[in-house]
């Protein structure tokens, strides 16, 4: 990536949150006709700086940043009315969409002649659940009754090198989650990385035919056919008879990397089945790689696996810091233009992490910039509802100083020796 400025950063965040650029949308999604006094420009303004910059307990705390942030005295009701449109949630899952498009930076890149150079993306995919208002148990039923009645799942198709969502899609919990996993010809020479909940073997075999890679968390109901059984450092254990796993190959405390299939004739698919006994738990952690062992030894599988808690942090600061909850609402339609409204302030705060890196050549950490970036934010927001381009440009330029010495990554050593870089991945500095 060439040498970038403030200015051109502050230009694509503009562009993106401008009354041209909103209100547009909001016309095209049938959300407004007329432009009055809560326009979809302002509204989606108010919605990114009440979930970026504070907690949001209700409706109300949403409706006071917009007063705040415009200078106006609406009353509850109109504001409400907005929000209770059919439309508003397709209007604001139509701004997450621009948002994920826009504002994406490189942020890893492999190493020059590093194992995964041969990847052209490093895809994690996963699902985030949570608990709603128990009112819209029918239009999102939940797994757990008892608890939580009403409960919805985000399935999230997450980008490892940009630290970004790529693709995104609202269900109810008890929605399966494999219908949601990538298209398996967008995978070619990618590398997929999933949980257990994704094992599939119809759609493992796809990838596999469409010339792409994954790790796959395999169930302890799994039970392929061995073929051969190495040690974790790719030493052969002997002569193998074709063999069930279930017969004795996966003994209590061994750890073991099998070469395995499923199936027969032309419809059997050869995999390796990498069984590492876990003490605590006192069982198997299976995981199923198409990955060739001459390129990729046990242990490096298990570490590329492990890659794949970045999306649980990316969770955790929806959760944490973009008020991605439960909202006090029992109109469905306003809870899920509420998520998407959490989602983009979470997007907001990830694009000002990664401008920070690419600007100031330091390794920032996302969860900081959740934690500390409304610091600045509210004076960014002002200055988009004043429409100062002068202005903007510093109050932007003040924040990237800020989080450039309040967010750097604390142990950089140490996620080079066993954290996100120990295999193969540089920051892009």
């Amino acid at each position: 990536m060439g040498r970038r400025t403030v200015a051109q950063f502050a230009n694509q965040i503009k562009r993106v949150l401008s009354p041209t650029c909103l209100n547009d949308l909001g016309r095209r999604v049938g959300f407004c006709y007329r432009e009055r006094l809560i326009t979809p420009y302002r509204l989606v303004l108010s919605l990114l700086a009440s979930h970026a910059t504070g907690p949001v307990e209700t409706l109300a705390d949403i409706q006071r940043q917009f007063n705040a942030l415009f200078g106006t005295t609406v009353a509850y009701k109109p504001f409400h009315n907005q929000l209770a449109k059919r439309s508003f949630k397709g209007f604001m899952r139509e701004v997450l969409d621009v948002i994920l498009q826009q504002w994406v930076v490189g942020v890893l890149q492999p190493k020059a002649q590093g194992p995964l150079g041969a990847f052209g993306r490093i895809v994690i995919q996963d699902g985030c659940s949570f608990a709603v208002k128990d009112a819209l148990d029918e239009h999102y039923p939940g797994r757990f009754k008892k608890q939580n009645p009403a409960a919805v799942e985000l399935h999230v198709t997450m980008s490892l090198l940009n630290e970004s969502v790529e693709k995104v899609t609202l269900t109810a919990d008890t929605a399966p989650e494999r219908r949601h996993l990538p298209s398996p010809e967008t995978l070619r020479d990618d590398l997929l990385l999933a949980d257990r909940g994704y094992f599939d073997l119809n759609y493992l075999g796809a990838v596999n035919g469409a010339g792409g890679y994954f790790v796959v968390r395999a169930s302890a109901s799994v039970n392929p056919k061995v073929r051969g059984a190495y040690t974790w450092e790719g030493e052969a254990l002997g002569e193998w008879s074709e063999q069930s796993s279930k017969q004795g190959v996966l003994s209590r405390g061994e750890t073991v990397d099998l070469d395995v299939v499923w199936g027969k004739g032309a419809k059997a698919l050869e995999l390796r089945l990498l069984a590492r006994w876990n003490p605590e738990e006192e069982c198997h952690t299976l995981l199923v790689p198409n990955l060739p062992r001459t390129r990729f030894s046990a242990e490096q599988v298990g570490q590329l696996y492990r890659l794949r808690w970045q999306v649980e942090l990316l969770f955790k600061e929806w959760k944490s810091y973009a008020n991605l909850h439960a909202f006090d609402t029992s109109n469905a339609g306003i809870a899920e233009g509420l998520i998407w409204a959490a989602m983009a302030a979470s997007v907001l705060k990830r694009y000002l992490a990664q401008m920070t890196q690419a600007l100031r050549g330091v390794e920032i950490s996302t969860r900081k910039v959740a934690m500390c970036a409304r610091h600045g934010l509210g004076d960014v927001f002002h200055a988009l509802a004043c429409g100062r381009s002068r202005g903007f440009l510093p109050v932007l330029r003040g924040l990237v100083n800020y989080l450039a010495s309040n967010a750097t990554r604390s142990h950089p050593k140490r996620d080079h020796k066993k954290g996100r870089l120990q295999f193969g991945l540089e920051p892009v500095l």
